[in-house]
């Protein structure tokens, strides 16, 4: 059995969401056979787990039972049951984490790519496999690093990695390779005007045809992507910088600045003003 089973970073279970986004707990676990876990009610915040080696068995949400194996990164959402063990003459090695995310990562966080909740990749590219352990390794080292400075914000910064590296390897396998170009161009060069007719022309597609291609696969379209860049661009000026609105709207692409704090308002719910002082107010 594991240490504490029922210990989750947070119960789901008539609980009130008080804690503010971060990395609750993580560990790296090497459990032989007997471990287990069984939260019939899951929690409140997320779970991923990356395994390293061995071999382990995972509940599908009541839709039958997913095998962990070396490289196979787990993701479970919110009130989703946790149960799972180590199998039978296993040795089941994980590195986890549990996690509030940050208003930004909602984007990447991946949907269900099963028939029951939760989210199950084996990355097949060793280099992927190479970069995800050490993010996870990185999340724990600045975890127990108990003195260092902004130890909270690299620890985020680790973990946000792992979400973007989970987040290009589902897009990676579903993408129309010509939708994947527009969208590379589109975060490379966020700070330029596009026009669908020339983004097109590029790819070898009609105008219409890579609208809908792109919607179909993005869930955005073209240009509610590239704001989405660029909001995305400012949100992390107006954290980690003292420029001026003005100036980081004008950076990031924008012609008016008033455009911009409507854009930003609509998407994060608050003002550029009001979110770079929510920031400094929570920084611990």
């Amino acid at each position: 059995m594991a240490e504490y089973p029922d210990y989750p970073a947070m119960y789901h279970h008539n609980l009130q969401y008080t804690h503010p986004p971060g990395i609750l707990i993580s560990d790296h676990y090497v459990q032989p056979y007997g471990y287990t876990c069984y939260r019939p009610d899951g929690t409140k915040d997320w779970l991923i787990m990356y395994t390293l080696s061995g071999r382990g068995t995972i509940n599908n949400g009541g839709k039958g039972y997913l095998t962990c194996e070396a490289g196979t990164l787990t993701l479970v959402s919110p009130g989703t049951i946790q149960d799972y063990f180590t199998e039978e003459e296993q040795t089941w090695e994980k590195l986890w984490a549990h996690f509030m995310p940050r208003l930004t990562w909602m984007d990447w966080l991946p949907s269900s790519n099963t028939d029951g909740p939760l989210f199950h990749l084996p990355i097949e590219d060793e280099k992927s496999r190479h970069a995800l352990e050490s993010a996870f390794r990185r999340v724990l080292s600045y975890r127990l690093d108990g003195h260092g400075l902004l130890r909270d914000e690299l620890t985020l910064n680790a973990l946000e990695e792992i979400i973007l590296l989970v987040a290009s390897q589902s897009h990676q396998k579903e993408l129309d390779p010509r939708v994947k170009e527009v969208l590379d161009i589109l975060s490379e060069h966020y700070t330029e005007d596009y026009l669908v007719e020339d983004l097109a022309s590029k790819v070898c597609l009609s105008p219409s045809r890579l609208s809908h291609l792109f919607k179909e696969q993005v869930g955005d379209s073209i240009i509610e992507t590239l704001m989405k860049y660029r909001l995305k661009q400012a949100e992390k000026l107006l954290q980690y910088t003292l420029r001026p609105i003005t100036e980081i709207a004008l950076g990031v692409g924008f012609n008016s600045p008033d455009y911009f704090s409507r854009q930003f308002a609509s998407y994060y719910g608050i003002n550029p003003s009001q979110y770079r002082k929510q920031h400094r107010n929570n920084v611990r």
